[in-house]
């Protein structure tokens, strides 16, 4: 009995692995980045960072923005579909959405550069429910440098 309970509270001491929390409704309440799992994929993991510098308050689920909240596969699925060229060209040079919504260039930061909004960029994708379309994409990135 007494090794039983000491393996299950060395299991349960243990890291998690870093799952995307993606659902259809999204995490409730507002999203900030602790509340969000760090990828294992360490470009991902630098897109996170960058997202909670840059794009929560808008993705975080502030409705008056009408940017799609992270988390939220309802609010991504369509998205993802387009592919990581389309969503990263979007996030780089801004858009207008079907609703008059506005992504404006590199989140409203122009410091950052194509690379730091194309991590941001995939850290959403894989934290919305296309884990492994970014997982690609972030790998695909390490071969161009």
């Amino acid at each position: 009995m007494r090794l039983s309970a000491t393996v299950l509270i060395l299991v349960s001491a243990l890291p998690a692995m870093a799952e995307p929390v993606a659902t259809r409704k999204g995490m409730d309440g507002f999203i900030t980045v602790d509340r969000l799992p760090v990828p294992d994929h360490p470009a991902l993991a630098q897109g996170r960072i960058l997202w909670g510098d840059t794009c929560q308050n808008c993705h975080g689920g502030d409705k008056l923005t009408g940017a799609p909240k992270i988390t939220s596969t309802k609010a991504w699925d369509k998205r993802i579909a387009k592919g990581m060229d389309v969503l990263t060209g979007h996030a780089i040079e801004g858009f207008i959405g079907p609703r008059y919504t506005e992504m404006p260039a590199r989140g409203g930061n122009s410091d950052l550069s194509d690379a730091e909004v194309s991590l941001a960029t995939a850290f959403m994708v894989w934290a919305s429910g296309g884990a492994a379309l970014a997982e690609n994409y972030a790998n695909s990135m390490k071969t161009k440098d």
